[in-house]
């Protein structure tokens, strides 16, 4: 696989964000993170970000529906 054309979808303080593989090891060892996947392309990194993104809303109005309801 070709790291320098590959992005990354991570999870930092509870935000999705997408970064190249430059950005990524360019982050300090401090910096806390979740790597969620790797993708060969901006745009594919950008479509699960989407995805991801949507079930988090959908997910968080279920919560909101139940607590309207008691």
């Amino acid at each position: 696989m070709d790291f320098k054309n590959t992005w990354y979808i991570i999870e930092r303080d509870k935000k999705f964000e997408i970064i190249s593989h430059d950005d990524l090891m360019a982050l300090e060892e401090s910096t806390q993170y979740q790597m969620i996947q790797n993708y060969k392309s901006h745009h594919e990194a950008v479509m699960e970000m989407s995805r991801l993104v949507m079930q988090d809303i959908s997910e968080v109005n279920a919560k909101i529906n139940l607590l309207k309801k008691n």
